[in-house]
């Protein structure tokens, strides 16, 4: 029953709970936090977590919030409530030599198990073993879940990474709600003298006592900077570079660009400079997910050339001239005349444009160079867009304008030139990347 994914949460009898976790033994203990200790429970069918509150009497508000918070919810970014126990047995007991009945109360919570853990044990040196995609679904799946309890009036008001547990997939879900609050329909703040959670992920609005959803916002925030850099406290845009510029294939670097905005605006002192909303944020992650596909113009059907790979680097080394080959295959049996220039038009760090011509059905290597420069520019990425359009030899004007006047040739050729964009930049050796 417990594990069945259609059950509803429900009261659970202390016996039951007991049994399951062996007395509540020190060796089934997975997680300890400031009013409760979370133990793995071992069923027949399954494991599930039960978290058993530390002082019922000192944090009884906090488990009736806890609780009801969660019997609202239900997401797949969410750790998944399976039920509850409100347990008070009298027990005879000596005080001051006589023997006397006292209330024993037990609180405990019922959840389902995740074996990877907590989010913290991840938040490392350039995010341990994950690679981009993995990271960006940790993100985005924060987001969705922090979105989903705004648009329920709960603010969750205790995000850090202890609280973002993980599936065997790496599917992150939030869990501890006992410090939340449940918004009335149309309350935008609420004014409290008890502010809890954990210093550094606490927006520095918390001495003033009001709470809003952008409270939240700047927890999350201050997550995303740390698992863009797997450092703790502050960081910039440039930690974000150093730690992904070296291993992230440059295909995801809207999405990391974009997720890095997002986590230095949520973290801005300003309440009011933070995003609007949580559905803001998704909405910008969703718009980031679309700006990684590399199609060319006239479509996925029909292209002229096709690139390897999807992004030039270029190691960094002060005053050298770097090179990387990219291949262009023609997939045509026709020429195919390009041009590979910067986005912006201005000067960049490449030696651009570059023009030639690919045999039909033919790969073509084409050696890309930097300039010298003595240190690493501040516009380290750049947009670069391959040009290509079909070459007719047997017009001698058509040969004759490209060979002379390539520019004008691809202005003349006007929709049937095909654009596929690409990115190129410095990357940061191994070495430096990690001072």
């Amino acid at each position: 029953m417990l594990v069945d994914d259609d059950a509803e949460p429900k009261a659970l009898p202390f016996p039951l709970l007991e049994k399951i976790t062996d007395g509540f033994s020190d060796k089934l203990e997975i997680g300890r936090g400031g009013f409760a200790v979370v133990y793995k429970a071992m069923l027949d069918n399954g494991i599930i977590a039960v978290k058993r509150m530390s002082n019922t009497y000192m944090y009884e508000k906090e488990f009736h919030r806890e609780v009801e918070c969660l019997m609202k919810v239900k997401h797949k970014n969410l750790v998944r409530f399976l039920g509850y126990c409100a347990d008070t047995q009298g027990n005879m007991g000596s005080y001051i030599g006589k023997m006397v009945m006292a209330d024993v109360q037990q609180r405990l919570l019922c959840f389902e198990y995740l074996p990877k853990g907590s989010l913290d044990d991840y938040i490392t040196d350039s995010f341990g073993e994950f690679e981009w995609r993995k990271c960006y679904q940790v993100i985005k799946g924060i987001c969705e879940g922090l979105n989903y309890l705004h648009q329920n009036n709960i603010m969750h008001l205790d995000l850090k990474p202890g609280n973002i547990l993980l599936d065997e997939d790496v599917m992150p879900k939030i869990t501890d709600f006992g410090l939340s609050r449940c918004f009335e329909e149309g309350q935008t703040r609420v004014i409290t003298e008890n502010v809890g959670g954990k210093i550094g992920y606490l927006a520095p609005e918390f001495h003033t006592g009001e709470i809003t959803h952008k409270f939240d916002l700047y927890s999350l925030g201050v997550i995303v900077m740390e698992m863009l850099t797997g450092k703790k406290g502050y960081q910039s845009i440039e930690d974000v570079r150093e730690s992904w510029s070296y291993k992230s294939d440059i295909l995801w670097w809207e999405q990391i660009r974009v997720c890095a905005e997002i986590g230095i605006e949520c973290t801005d002192l300003n309440p009011a400079k933070r995003p609007e909303s949580m559905k803001h944020i998704i909405d910008r992650l969703l718009a980031a997910e679309s700006s990684t596909q590399v199609i060319p113009t006239g479509g996925p059907t029909s292209k002229l050339i096709v690139l390897h790979p999807s992004a030039l680097r270029f190691p960094f080394e002060i005053n050298k001239v770097i090179t990387c080959p990219l291949e262009l295959t023609n997939n045509t049996d026709k020429h195919v005349a390009f041009r590979l220039k910067d986005k912006s038009g201005e000067s960049s760090f490449l030696r651009l444009p570059l023009y030639g011509i690919v045999p039909p059905n033919t790969p073509y290597i084409l050696i890309v160079t930097t300039q010298e420069i003595e240190e690493l520019p501040r516009k380290w990425i750049i947009d670069v867009i391959l040009d290509g359009a079909t070459l007719i030899l047997g017009d001698g004007e058509h040969k004759k304008t490209f060979h002379s006047q390539p520019d004008k040739y691809f202005q003349e050729m006007g929709n049937a030139v095909q654009e596929v964009e690409l990115k190129a930049l410095y990357t940061l050796r191994w070495s430096s990347a990690r001072c």
